[in-house]
């Protein structure tokens, strides 16, 4: 009995000591503050940019898009403790946008006098820009900002301060008010504490004063100088618990800005004060009710931003609010969350053949009708579709049995107009599970298929232009069966694939490449990408049509 009572008060005390010290625990560096990751893909170069202000050399990592035609540029900005080295989520999607991109140092990590939201840091994000601009085939107006937590701050910063007219501003978990979040960070004992008295005072007494001044909740707003841009505050509701931000800077900054915008008053009690009758800014009572149960019984549940719940989402002219289920993060399909103006005008009649990515609602032939408003586009995409096999048994869905068909029916449609483009993007269902030990006659059936195409009349009385885009690729893991190693196929496959469609004169574009590192949060099932994955598809075929019209 004694036995039992002293391991009894044993386990007592551990649970004590667990429970007194969780808040420790719960409170390490996010993941979003990693700085150990510093491993970078060789298409990003390192570059030094002279300092406007000082002389001082700032070092920047940056990627020049390949394409003969202007794209956007992405400011990525780096967190509270990193600096231009840290491994940026992004740049996977970077490469396979082929968008610029320059991740610059604007002064390293927020522990200093010269970091922090201080001039040199203002100075910095505007030199990058300006060298970005000149250095690459930058859109000088498709300039975008994106940083999350420190770089969410910077991003704050500089929307309230630079005087280039970017585009659109994307702030992730910002913090927002300086002076807040370091009693915020004293009461986590956590090291940012230290780090913002370090930037903000001489000595070990706390600056407030200096604090306020560096934080975008208290500075002036250009109203102006932004009535064209837009900003984007996004936060996950758990942050401030399972992270290191409160919502309430992200809420904060929100009510300060659409309320200067309403009423023509910057004082932040003022504008809370407010949003108690206003439904266009957030209340107390709004705010202390995600504050505590971390979650909306009232959201609409249609109402999701990619995969994430949407509990929040307040707009008022070009300032948006956004609180989502998760902490503090930047979801990864932030780039498709961007507008970007990516229209062409061109009067044309295209023809797309393909299977479920290109037949489904927000597909990559969806994507394109929006991309190519003036465009007639035939869409004979179908779910299942292969190159040559009857898929579930169903003839309908083999192409190449049915080429002729298609095209005669299309060309019906086209009442004698020409037919400029057909583009065809199939593959994925031929290296299904139950087609794993006929892959050589994939081979076949697509050189048959490319034959069939040009022998018809559609193609030679209207000398149409031929395009051929390669599958995207599929998860290796987490998948339905009926797709295991379908990847693996897809592999051997697409060389072949590519190698067959030059010799027939289609013009090709290889998605499955630049898909691969951003496949797994595009598609929710690993083969299916929503709507921002399958704009990428859409974005390279565009290159390809501009290209052919010059």
């Amino acid at each position: 009995m004694l036995k039992f009572f002293s391991q009894h008060r044993l386990i007592v005390v551990l649970f004590l000591f667990l429970f007194l010290n969780l808040h420790l625990i719960a409170q390490d560096d996010p993941a979003w503050d990693n700085t150990t990751k510093t491993n970078w893909k060789n298409a990003f170069k390192v570059v030094d940019i002279p300092s406007s202000i000082d002389g001082k050399n700032q070092k920047a990592y940056m990627y020049a898009s390949k394409s003969n035609f202007k794209k956007p540029l992405i400011v990525s900005l780096h967190t509270w403790s990193g600096d231009y080295t840290q491994k940026d989520p992004l740049t996977n999607e970077i490469i396979a946008r082929d968008w610029n991109y320059i991740h610059p140092n604007f002064r390293g990590s927020n522990n200093n006098p010269e970091a922090t939201g201080s001039k040199w840091v203002i100075a910095d994000i505007e030199d990058a820009i300006a060298f970005a601009i000149k250095n690459t085939n930058t859109d000088p107006n498709e300039v975008h900002i994106v940083g999350v937590s420190g770089g969410g701050l910077a991003t704050l910063i500089a929307f309230m301060n630079i005087k280039y007219p970017v585009k659109t501003f994307s702030a992730w978990a910002p913090i927002s008010d300086l002076e807040a979040w370091y009693w915020e960070s004293v009461g986590r004992k956590q090291k940012y504490a230290n780090d913002i008295l370090k930037s903000v005072s001489t000595d070990s007494v706390f600056n407030f004063e200096e604090a306020k001044k560096r934080s975008p909740l208290y500075q002036t707003y250009p109203i102006d100088l932004r009535k064209n841009a837009k900003l984007f505050i996004y936060e996950g509701v758990h942050d401030g618990y399972i992270g290191s931000v409160p919502i309430t800077h992200s809420i904060n900054i929100y009510n300060r800005l659409a309320g200067e915008l309403i009423y023509g008053v910057s004082d932040i009690e003022s504008i809370n004060n407010k949003a108690e009758v206003d439904s266009n800014l957030v209340s107390k009572a709004n705010t202390i009710s995600l504050l505590t149960k971390r979650y909306n019984p009232n959201y609409q549940e249609k109402n999701i931003l990619y995969d994430r719940s949407v509990y929040l989402a307040k707009k008022f002219q070009n300032i948006q609010l956004t609180i989502f289920e998760g902490g503090h993060e930047q979801i990864p399909q932030a780039l498709g969350l961007i507008p970007i103006d990516k229209t062409i005008d061109k009067k044309c009649n295209i023809l797309t053949l393909g299977d479920s990515n290109g037949f489904n609602k927000d597909g990559w032939v969806d994507q394109l009708k929006k991309r190519m408003p003036n465009a007639n586009i035939i869409n004979i995409s179908k779910s299942g579709r292969t190159i040559g096999f009857d898929n579930n048994g169903k003839k309908e869905l083999n192409a190449l049995a049915n080429i002729d068909e298609f095209l005669n029916s299309a060309q019906k449609q086209l009442k004698g107009k020409k037919c400029n483009y057909i583009i065809l993007c199939l593959g994925t269902n031929d290296t299904k599970s139950v087609f794993a030990e006929k892959q050589n006659e994939v081979i076949v059936n697509f050189e048959s298929l490319l034959n069939k195409i040009k022998q018809h009349s559609i193609y030679h009385k209207s000398k149409t232009k031929l395009i051929f885009v390669t599958p995207p690729p599929m998860r290796t893991k987490n998948i339905l069966d009926k797709y295991i190693g379908g990847n693996e196929r897809l592999q051997v496959l697409v060389p072949q694939l590519m190698k067959i469609a030059a010799q027939y004169k289609f013009e090709v574009i290889d998605i499955y490449n630049p898909l691969l590192g951003i496949i797994d949060y595009y598609a929710q099932d690993g083969i299916h990408m929503s709507g921002g994955g399958q704009d990428i598809i859409a974005g390279k075929i565009i290159d390809k049509i501009s290209k052919q019209l010059q």
